[in-house]
């Protein structure tokens, strides 16, 4: 199967995560206590587990009381009494909106709480689904999940040559090391890489003429057809691909995308992430955001990486083992609320 992928130039706008709160002059309570300012999410990491959510502000008492809930107002999911103007807790792994929000307190007495903050958590079983089998909510084609695809990994034990045309030059290569050698970490080195400058162009190369386990990298205007295409690749590893593939830089803007398309070129697919969202909740196989696409994996990538190889995902596992093995989760036909919104 010849599965020719693309990065497109498209940006979605929306509101995703957290911001800073809080109104000047800092409204009191009748018993003296300040409401407290500028709370805000500082940090968020997703794990296999759990979501890792940072918050801070600022005020004058001692101690706060912090409280989380999927509804507004409410302080089922936390509430937790804070010495200090930080915090970081461990939710749940579960894709959803919390609204939090903080106050001083002193024994019974409370301050009028912070302006509540919404925090999108993610759970990366869904990551995983989309990297790996183009399925699931937040996947080019959710649906997918139904046809029980396989997943595209190297084999155990490979070496890849990766060939850079001379024309996309020692930068492409680099990068592509880059991103070869982080991959290279995350399967504690059973699929490695080596990369190198070729004198050809690769303009005439056709994908069944490269060696087994070759990716070529060129340069090649309007290769990749669609408008507003800047750059694609063939998926690399069998079952979705030849063991074999071309990434082309599709205009000179295509540089932005190297690793993206290198990911392909892995047997990675699309992940769909709202251009909004914070930073620690990106990816870099996110294909609508031009220009700030991270440029290379970011840390919820690598962590669905690590958690569908340790949980047994290899090349040809199918979506159905990877559900019996709970490292994805059963299609419901929802999208996700970090593509909706």
């Amino acid at each position: 199967m010849r599965r020719l992928v693309a990065l497109v130039a498209i940006v979605i706008l929306a509101a995703c995560g957290g911001g800073s709160s809080g109104s000047p002059g800092a409204p009191s309570s009748s018993n003296g206590l300040s409401m407290p300012q500028s709370f805000r999410v500082s940090l968020q990491k997703v794990n296999f587990t759990s979501n890792e959510i940072t918050v801070t502000w600022t005020g004058s008492a001692s101690t706060y009381r912090l409280f989380a809930s999927t509804t507004p107002g409410g302080g089922d999911k936390l509430s937790v009494e804070v010495a200090g103007q930080s915090y970081t807790w461990v939710a749940p792994r579960e894709e959803t909106i919390y609204y939090m929000r903080v106050a001083a307190v002193s024994g019974s007495d409370s301050s009028p709480p912070s302006t509540e903050i919404p925090v999108f958590t993610m759970d990366l079983r869904n990551a995983i689904d989309a990297l790996l089998f183009d399925s699931g909510p937040m996947a080019d084609n959710p649906s997918r999940a139904l046809s029980n695809p396989p997943a595209g990994v190297w084999l155990d034990g490979q070496v890849l040559r990766i060939v850079v045309s001379a024309e996309a030059g020692e930068p492409t290569r680099a990068v592509a090391q880059a991103f070869a050698d982080d991959y290279a970490s995350l399967v504690g080195g059973a699929i490695r890489a080596t990369t190198e400058i070729a004198p050809d162009d690769f303009h005439t190369t056709q994908l069944g003429s490269l060696p087994p386990f070759t990716i070529a990298m060129r340069v090649l205007m309007n290769f990749c057809g669609t408008t507003g295409v800047i750059a694609c690749a063939y998926y690399g590893p069998s079952p979705i691909g030849l063991n074999q593939s071309i990434v082309t830089m599709n205009t000179p803007q295509g540089y932005v995308s190297i690793a993206h398309e290198v990911g392909h070129a892995y047997g990675l697919h699309h992940v769909h992430v709202n251009s909004s969202s914070r930073p620690e909740l990106n990816f870099m196989m996110n294909p609508v955001i031009l220009g700030t696409q991270p440029p290379q994996m970011t840390e919820p990538e690598k962590n669905a990486i690590v958690a569908a190889r340790n949980g047994g995902i290899r090349g040809g596992t199918t979506r159905n083992q990877a559900l019996a093995l709970g490292l994805v989760l059963p299609f419901t036909g929802q999208t996700s609320i970090h593509r909706q919104r």
